[in-house]
């Protein structure tokens, strides 16, 4: 959501500031492993104030809406067949395919155009570990770099896929003016898993400056004002809240041979981050100050155990799971999502969980955004979050 893809397409913006080109954002697709199969694209200016981007990064940002029309229904568009009903705009278009290169248990690349596969050189480490360097991928966009890598062994022996007649891929390859790249979440300036540290050139100069559209804040003030009995428009009813994010769905799916009730952190452990924000608010404010007595703690997740909600309820924790099928009803299937993310960035502190995208994104927004304290905590195992400093800089390094 607009946690991976807002990932991604900040990677994109950030690789198009140092190449002076002009980044094309595609619009919010959903995955079946996160909101489930169908529902449609939303385009990513509908949740992400672009205007304010721009000006804050002084670079022009495009929509694919604003280049090609494509069927509301689906981005990509199947070349071999008639599309003039719907009014669809359609080219061929030859792009660099990463992810065969940087992770080798992979064959195939992420999408359904035709690829030139990227050389080995371009990943940021020489181990195992899958993630390339904006560098190397920004010397692809200089003519002599990209002559330099189309003439690497990877990118001669060709990628097609899809069925896509060899006598018209054989000409595809990686466009000059119009870059693309298959997957751009596995990326980095000087280290891996970059996101997950403090000092992330990504997100100073995009992520930080990547607010949300006035449509989805007030979407949220709506919610909010609802979650706390709250009457009227006005969004300075609304008190401060510490916001919680529990993932568990597909994590828990990487449990391996570990129980579930032992590799999903239990909501005690959350609790003793809570107690830890609320201590550091008191040091952030000084005692004599409201925010350091938040006692409201709004909790999103994309668990759906009506007992775990339950469990979270008896803390006198309020969930924004009882609005999700209304947000969705109205809003379509991305906004229950989107509007957890609103939320999550406006608490006055944050607790999350470790390893999630959506986590670490509301962490920074909150600590840049609200000046606010957080914590994440970690799971995998018993106990895992007892020995852990719920910091970014130590995740790196197991502690």
């Amino acid at each position: 959501m607009a946690r991976g893809q807002a990932n991604f397409e900040s990677n994109m913006i950030y690789l198009a500031v140092i190449t002076r080109r002009i980044p094309i954002l595609g619009p919010l697709l959903p995955m079946a492993s996160h909101l489930g199969a169908g529902g449609n694209p939303v385009d990513f200016g509908e949740i992400f104030d672009l205007p304010r981007l721009s000006e804050a990064i002084q670079t022009p940002l495009l929509q694919w809406s604003d280049v090609k029309k494509a069927p509301h229904s689906s981005p990509l568009v199947d070349y071999s067949k008639d599309d003039t009903e719907s009014g669809a705009e359609t080219d061929l278009i030859g792009c660099w395919s990463l992810w065969p290169t940087i992770n080798k248990k992979e064959k195939k690349p992420h999408g359904s155009i035709v690829w030139t596969q990227a050389p080995s050189w371009i990943k940021l480490t020489k181990d195992g570990d899958f993630t390339a360097s904006l560098s190397a991928l920004a010397k692809m966009l200089l003519p002599e770099g990209r002559q330099q890598f189309l003439s690497t062994l990877e990118a001669s022996a060709g990628v097609t896929y899809d069925d896509i007649p060899k006598n018209i891929s054989a000409q595809l390859y990686p466009d000059d003016q119009l870059a693309c790249f298959d997957i751009l979440y596995w990326v980095g300036t000087t280290n891996t898993y970059e996101w997950e540290r403090h000092n992330h050139p990504v997100w100073e100069l995009v992520g930080t400056n990547l607010h949300f559209t006035q449509k989805v804040e007030d979407i949220a003030s709506e919610y909010l004002r609802r979650l706390f009995g709250i009457s009227g428009n006005s969004e300075t009813g609304i008190p401060p809240y510490i916001s919680v994010h529990v993932r568990h769905s597909d994590f828990l799916n990487q449990c391996g041979n570990v129980k579930l009730e032992d590799c999903a952190a239990p909501l005690s452990a959350y609790v003793r981050r809570v107690k830890q924000v609320q201590e550091e608010l008191v040091i952030l404010h000084g005692p004599n100050s409201p925010l350091a007595k938040v006692e409201n703690i709004v909790v999103t997740s994309d668990e759906r155990d009506p007992g775990w909600w339950a469990e979270v309820h008896r803390l006198g924790w309020l969930g924004t799971n009882e609005f999700d099928e209304d947000i969705g009803t109205k809003y379509g299937r991305w906004y229950p999502t989107i509007i957890d993310a609103v939320i999550q960035s406006r608490g006055s502190a944050f607790v999350g969980t470790q390893g999630s995208t959506m986590s670490d994104y509301a962490a920074r927004r909150v600590q840049d955004w609200q000046h606010g304290p957080w914590k994440l905590v970690r799971w995998r195992y018993k106990d895992a979050d007892l020995n852990f400093s719920g910091d970014f800089a130590k995740r790196n390094h197991g502690l």
